[in-house]
């Protein structure tokens, strides 16, 4: 087919302004192929006159940006890594999903079958791999089904266009049958939407004839080794005979020599070239009635997986908090005091009261915690009659529905969000201490950065909890009480239970889900194991989502931490005295406490 080529089509690159919607097309096209190695470009005209094209030979997929995504759209309005996105640009969507799935399911050697085959057998083979690798797709992938029911006319009227020209009337109907009563046959089309299409080659090849050849393709689109297109040869050639019957009876001529009749030979040039037009002009009308049509299904789609979202959001965050609520459970328990868990190696070294030089710390810290909770602020979502706000469609209409009824209300179809400062915003905070083994000699500074952080948190009324964790997590302090002393332990274990701790924490004092600025704070170099590594960017990153301040304190350069935190923590990295770095520290908190806010606005 037009789009589904055995050799290569360009040589250019694709235009830089292009390159990051071709990263997304390659994504995608990889995620639904289930491939790592497919590679995009995107272009106007790329792949010819369809939205798009695969080239199994090179693994590339090429879409035509002025087909799939329409003329004039600029590349900085495309987004398809939302779904918002690509429910914008629907068609786009579906020409990738139907070259994702040649990409997938085409996976037969197609110079091997060009030999195999004649020619005319041979193009009813890839015509039968249309309908095929959309009905695999839609198996495996029932979402696709509005996408490409979408994008199926343009595809169509691509490979009419680029083929109609050196076909005889008795082909074209076959073709049309293979794209649109196959997709049809599929649920991918809607039969009202194409009846002018089916009806002209209803008309032409004769209902039996249809009959034979819809047959044909519903057989094929049931063959299932990818791999392999063997067991479809019969189906083809079977195919190939019974148009090359129907063309002979016609008076055509014959096609399988390969020197199939072109338009006006063997039959009247002009009969022949009103056929084509009315199938051309058939074809367009269809494709105007797919995308009216079409737009139900979609919206359809797109709300169902919005639900779908949202019970999926809500289950995730029930199993979290369950979860969180088991471990701190587990680990906060037992009784009031601090309790060393079995299975670590750690020991409690020092107790000592604090100097005044830690105290003057915790006090510095404490103005900045002080101003940073004041930038947390309620949000509550007002509804009214009248703008400023968000239009809710829905609720306009349902009001000029009452209306046209005879009920007269005012709908309060407009909603906004309206900001303002708590007047006494609470501060939580969580504090993580690594004790594994490459920490040792950090666990001075560290036992001063627990007791400045959790007295911090006592002198703005705030609430806080800490667990040290290596091979287990235990408590060092729990929600309610006072750190009155400095304790240092020893750093022994070999390994971070850093998914434990946070879950211990977040089950403790509710930092995910809580009210009012949250701070998280993590001493640890983060130096993990792969599954701990994972634990701990998922973490940090859930934080950033709910609106938790994140500060990370490795007490080394901070390469690993900033690589699993990212852009969702402030990292102080360096060694340090934390009572000389208590303005460093204090600043880190509030700089965080004050991104975590922005963003949750």
């Amino acid at each position: 087919m037009g789009h589904y080529k055995i050799d290569g089509t360009r040589a250019e690159m694709t235009d830089p302004k292009w390159l990051r919607v071709g990263s997304q097309v390659g994504a995608l096209a990889n995620e639904w192929s289930d491939r790592s190695d497919i590679i995009a470009y995107v272009g106007s005209g790329a792949g010819g006159e369809a939205p798009a094209c695969f080239i199994p030979a090179s693994a590339e997929v090429e879409v035509n940006v002025d087909v799939a995504f329409g003329y004039g759209v600029e590349p900085a309005d495309i987004d398809l890594t939302t779904r918002s996105g690509r429910y914008e640009f629907p068609r786009a969507v579906g020409a990738i999903l139907h070259e994702a799935f040649h990409a997938k399911f085409s996976k037969w050697d197609l110079l091997e079958a060009r030999k195999d085959l004649k020619k005319d057998e041979f193009e009813a083979l890839m015509l039968l791999e249309e309908s095929r690798i959309e009905a695999h797709g839609i198996r495996s992938n029932p979402k696709a089904k509005p996408f490409l029911e979408t994008c199926a006319m343009e595809i169509v009227i691509a490979d009419a266009g680029e083929q109609f020209a050196e076909m005889s009337s008795t082909e074209k109907a076959a073709l049309l049958v293979a794209l649109v009563w196959a997709r049809v046959d599929l649920g991918i089309l809607k039969f009202r939407d194409v009846a002018k299409v089916t009806d002209l080659i209803d008309e032409y090849l004769g209902l039996d004839v249809i009959a034979e050849l819809r047959d044909l393709a519903t057989k094929a689109q049931r063959h299932g080794y990818h791999y392999d297109a063997t067991d479809m040869y019969p189906i083809a050639i079977e195919w190939a005979k019974i148009v090359r019957e129907v063309a002979e009876e016609k008076g055509e001529g014959s096609p399988d020599s390969g020197e199939g009749k072109g338009e006006g030979e063997g039959e009247g040039e002009g009969e022949g070239n009103e056929f084509m037009e009315d199938l051309m002009d058939a074809l367009n009308e269809a494709a105007d009635n797919v995308s009216v049509s079409n737009s139900d299904s979609l919206g359809d789609a797109e709300t169902m997986e919005k639900y779908e979202e949202v019970v999926k959001e809500k289950s995730d965050k029930s199993k979290e908090r369950k979860d969180a609520k088991e471990m701190a459970s587990k680990i906060f328990g037992s009784g009031t005091a601090e309790v060393v868990g079995a299975g670590t190696f750690s020991t409690l070294k020092e107790t000592r009261n604090p100097r005044s030089d830690e105290r003057i710390a915790a006090t510095i810290i404490a103005t900045k915690l002080e101003k940073a909770k004041y930038r947390d602020r309620d949000v509550t979502k007002v509804s009214s009659i009248t703008p400023p706000g968000r239009l809710r469609a829905r609720t306009a209409v349902q009001g000029a529905a009452m209306k046209s009824r005879g009920v007269m209300t005012q709908p309060e179809a407009w909603r906004k969000k309206v900001r303002k400062q708590t007047d006494e915003p609470t501060l939580t905070i969580g504090v993580m201490v690594d004790i594994s083994g490459s920490m040792g000699d950090a666990m001075e500074p560290m036992a001063t950065t627990a007791y400045v952080l959790s007295e911090a948190a006592v002198r703005v009324q705030g609430k806080a909890a800490m667990v040290y964790y290596g091979n287990t997590v235990f408590p060092t302090l729990r929600p309610g009480e006072r750190m009155d002393q400095v304790k240092v332990y020893t750093a022994s274990d070999a390994t971070e239970k850093f998914n434990d701790a946070f879950l211990a924490l977040d089950g403790s004092i509710n930092l995910l889900n809580g009210e009012g600025a949250r701070l998280l704070v993590v001493v640890s170099d983060g130096h993990y194991v792969r599954d701990e590594a994972v634990a701990a960017q998922r973490w940090v990153k859930r934080c950033a989502e709910q609106g938790v301040a994140v500060v990370w304190l490795p007490f080394d350069e901070g390469s690993t931490a900033r690589a699993l935190a990212g852009d969702n923590a402030v990292v102080l990295s360096g060694r340090f005295s934390p009572t000389a770095a208590a303005d460093k520290i204090g600043a880190a908190c509030e700089k965080a406490i004050s991104s975590a806010t922005a963003r949750k606005m």
